[in-house]
């Protein structure tokens, strides 16, 4: 699919899923001075999560962090995970207001902060605050190595993800195939996307494809499913507060999330928060470049795909 025809469906999916799941809480008669957080959210945080695993994994993952940080503020009722059916929804989320807080992985991240999004604090795994993409294929394939995936149909997880799509792409352009970018599909190989990194995967054991490209948080459950090729260190994604959130919320949002005690992430795949660190989004941003894509663009497809089926 085409840029237009890709992000002109997000207007339509992503009012649809914040109607269905964002309420209306203004009118809570809470003292700002006295419980800045609360007040600042109207008692209620919503915290916009992408859609990069299965919404039940999810939120089963982030359930600590939530009751982490609906305990560590005073008149803050609950915190709860909205998810979005795409990238470009769960950003368009936050940017609105629509809510207050957001899980952006770092391609979307670079986007938005144009749009001063505020980042609070990073997402660390094993110790690391970055992890690469796989290109992988079944060891039964006559596929030896990236320079054989010509011709062949790769599964991918989102053309706006940043280890499901913009870098797996970006590293077979290194091999030197056409790997399009959102205006084009690539000439050299067909790309199926599968909506989630467990899917990709499940295409691929399951014969559908020829290759997969997956996140090394995802891990393959077939030992015939054997790595090809390896992308850049890409940084995890960062927790966002909405434009408008003042410096002193900022501040005790951030500072609570990088104490979030190791209990309370025992079934997320993140390990802690940590804090954010601009310079390690930089390659990121380039990658954005390369792909032809700014915030502006983002905005444009939507409104020209505005009433497109």
């Amino acid at each position: 699919m085409n840029r237009r025809t890709y992000l002109g469906a997000i207007a339509g999916s992503v009012t649809a899923t914040m109607a269905g799941c964002i309420g209306d809480f203004g009118g809570t008669d809470i003292d700002e001075d006295e419980y800045p957080v609360a007040a600042w959210a109207d008692g209620e945080i919503e915290f916009g999560l992408p859609p990069f695993q299965d919404t039940e994994e999810l939120t089963e993952q982030y359930a600590g962090t939530f009751e982490w940080l609906e305990n560590g503020f005073d008149e803050l009722e609950a915190v709860e995970g909205t998810p979005t059916t795409d990238y470009s929804g769960v950003v368009e989320s936050v940017v609105n207001g629509h809510t207050e807080l957001a899980n952006l992985s770092p391609f979307i991240f670079v986007l938005a902060q144009e749009d001063d999004v505020h980042p609070l604090a990073i997402n660390w795994s094993h110790g690391s605050d970055s992890y690469h993409t796989y290109i992988a294929t079944r060891a039964e394939t006559e596929i030896e190595s990236i320079d054989d995936l010509e011709g062949k149909t790769i599964a991918m997880v989102d053309p706006m993800s940043a280890s499901g799509g913009m870098f797996p792409r970006y590293r077979l352009s290194q091999a030197g195939f056409h790997a399009g970018d959102l205006e084009t599909e690539p000439e050299d190989f067909d790309v199926q996307w599968a909506g989630s990194h467990d899917s990709a995967l499940r295409v691929l054991e399951e014969g559908h494809v020829d290759a997969a490209a997956y996140g090394d948080f995802q891990h393959p459950d077939d030992d015939e499913i054997v790595t090809i090729a390896e992308s850049d260190p890409i940084p995890f994604d960062v927790i966002v507060a909405k434009p408008d959130t003042p410096e002193d919320v900022r501040e005790a949002l951030t500072e609570r999330l990088i104490d979030t005690p190791e209990e309370s992430l025992e079934d997320h795949r993140v390990d802690e928060y940590g804090a954010f660190d601009p310079d390690l989004y930089d390659h990121v941003r380039d990658i954005a470049d390369e792909m032809g894509v700014d915030i502006e663009t983002l905005d444009e497809a939507e409104d020209e795909g505005e009433g497109d089926e």
